[in-house]
């Protein structure tokens, strides 16, 4: 079966069944991360950092105003940015490229001395939090694409992490993890229930139940799902709605995968696949049991899909390598007046077809996304921070203020005295602090 995955709850999705061109599946959920060009820069700054901290120990004995210098060298060029990406986002896509089974190919060992480095370097960084943000959704698609290579790995480099940054840094990380665990204890529980009531789906279904608070945001869409998946999506509800009375399950079918069985005749001989596609291009596919022939705006009000999105989804399957769909007129644009058909003369030397997802890379706008993320995080911790002095402080000029502050969040980044005071004029506003009545640069705390 294939997969499904959710946030808030579950996400999930499935194939369907029919001749033609269309076919029956498994649904399930998917995403992808990214492969940065600059790992060999990163593996370059762990060999100089090897290279020092050698000559440090052997040649000086370790002797403490070396260890100084090293690290304020360190701390000055590992947060330069290079090619307008930060240090924090390369350890990210390194890290990445260790952990996911396309990766560097390394023995447990190795690996673990691989990642012990990353850490170390990783100590050096002014904005952790960047680190953090970016690190969380590439191991959101590492684990909902089933590419991380070992649960051990994965799980070995968070308490290395947690151990430099405590217990909050990485809750959210470990909660992912957890939730896959627990997402295949629900799968089988939901196999058992399925006997029990005697009933059976025409189509295999996989949901991997996930707890919003520690995943990526994913937007939600009001996909029509075709009936061979609205059949899997409401057994599984009913099962969920069963087990729990206090969770709500929010679909996110940008997440699902499915596998398709097509049935096309080139030559006029009958010849199968299976194919491997996202959620939409099944809902796309799926289409074509019923009618022939579609247009891109009939297929838009049939799947009420954003046109942008499905217009991704329909070149996928219609000019990329595999063209499992014939498009009229063929170009590499889409306008709302063109027509697809499914092509009967489709035909590949392997049975089972990855037909490729558009969801591959960490795109430009979710790299913008991480950044507005990291921002209100920031203006939240902030707060918090201000909040905690002031509640022992009580009285506090704003000097101090700002310098216990600082102190307080260098641990996971390096706060700007200006945000600073922003959030301390917005917390006077909101009544949290008010400005002394003799010394306008004394706070008071507000109970």
């Amino acid at each position: 079966g294939g997969e499904g995955e959710g946030a808030d709850g579950a996400a999930g999705a499935a194939g369907g069944s029919g001749g033609g061109g269309g076919g029956s599946g498994s649904g399930g959920g998917a995403a992808a991360a990214s492969a940065a060009d600059m790992n060999p820069y990163v593996q370059e700054l762990l060999d100089i950092h090897d290279k020092y901290t050698d000559l440090v120990k052997e040649c000086f004995g370790q002797n403490a105003i070396f260890q100084k210098a090293m690290k304020e060298a360190f701390e000055i060029f590992v947060n330069k940015d290079i090619h307008k990406m930060t240090t924090a986002e390369m350890l990210s896509n390194f890290c990445d490229n260790l952990l996911k089974k396309s990766g560097e190919r390394l023995d447990d060992q190795q690996l673990d001395d691989k990642l012990e480095k990353v850490v170390k370097l990783f100590s050096y960084l002014t904005d952790k939090d960047i680190f953090a943000e970016f690190y969380k959704k590439q191991l959101a698609k590492r684990l909902l694409l089933a590419r991380s290579a070992s649960d051990d790995a994965e799980r070995s480099m968070i308490a290395k992490l947690k151990l430099k940054c405590g217990a909050q840094f990485t809750s959210k990380l470990e909660g992912m993890v957890t939730d896959m665990h627990l997402s295949a204890d629900i799968q089988s529980a939901f196999a058992e229930w399925m006997q029990d009531k005697q009933l059976k789906l025409e189509t295999d279904l996989t949901v991997q139940v996930l707890t919003t608070g520690f995943w990526p945001t994913y937007k939600s869409d009001e996909l029509n799902l075709p009936s061979e998946m609205v059949q899997c999506v409401q057994a599984f509800k009913e099962f969920y709605d069963g087990r729990t009375s206090h969770r709500r399950l929010r679909w996110v079918h940008s997440l699902g995968s499915a596998q398709v069985l097509g049935t096309f005749c080139p030559g006029g001989k009958e010849k199968k696949h299976d194919l491997m596609v996202s959620t939409y291009q099944a809902c796309i596919l799926l289409l074509f049991n019923s009618q022939a022939k579609y247009t891109c705006e009939e297929i838009q009000k049939a799947l009420n899909l954003p046109l942008d999105e499905l217009k991704r989804y329909l070149l996928s399957l219609s000019v990329g390598k595999y063209r499992i769909l014939l498009k009229e007129p063929a170009s590499r644009e889409v306008d709302a007046a063109d027509a697809f058909s499914c092509n009967l003369e489709f035909t590949d030397r392997a049975r089972r077809i990855k037909v490729p997802m558009l969801t591959a890379k960490v795109t430009q706008e979710e790299k913008e996304t991480t950044r507005q993320t990291v921002d209100e995080d920031r203006k939240h911790a902030i707060e918090a921070a201000i909040v905690r002095i002031m509640k022992t402080r009580k009285t506090l000029d704003h000097q101090r203020l700002v310098l216990e502050a600082s102190q307080q969040l260098m641990r996971h980044f390096k706060p700007d005295p200006k945000q600073i005071k922003k959030r301390i004029e917005d917390l006077i506003a909101r009544e949290y602090l008010e400005r002394d009545a003799t010394k306008s640069n004394v706070y008071k705390y507000l109970a």
